[in-house]
């Protein structure tokens, strides 16, 4: 009996094993999509950004593009920022250690529009 187990672990090992699951994201932005009413305009909302750490140390919150730090926790584990949106564009943030510089995660806002601006083409007419 004990050697059918064994013969089973044998030829399928894979569907015994234990996966080591990934990490969850570190930095997470809701909600991750503006809707604007027009293409080319603003878009408006409250983005409540969220972040959690297994270490405790210093972390900044800053803008992926302009490297403008926002919000900075010291000795923490896990912080949350509430952010304006206001912008035509996506907007990427980063987490980063602020004792090493090196970015720890990474989350985006994206922008969506209803309508997209189609240009009608005119034609001239003499009569």
């Amino acid at each position: 009996m004990y050697f059918r187990w064994i013969w089973v672990l044998l030829i399928f090992p894979s569907t015994f094993t234990v996966k080591a699951q990934d990490p969850p994201e570190a930095l997470i932005a809701l909600p991750d999509t503006c809707v604007a009413l027009r293409e080319g305009r603003n878009c408006y909302a409250d983005v409540t950004l969220t972040w959690e750490q297994p270490i405790i140390g210093n972390y900044c919150l800053r803008d992926a593009t302009s490297k403008y730090i926002m919000q900075c926790w010291l000795k923490q584990q896990s912080g949350t920022f509430n952010y304006a949106f206001d912008s035509q564009q996506s907007i990427s943030f980063e987490l980063f250690d602020s004792n090493t510089s090196k970015v720890i995660s990474t989350a985006e806002v994206k922008l969506q529009w209803v309508y997209q601006n189609r240009q009608k083409k005119r034609r001239w007419r003499l009569f």
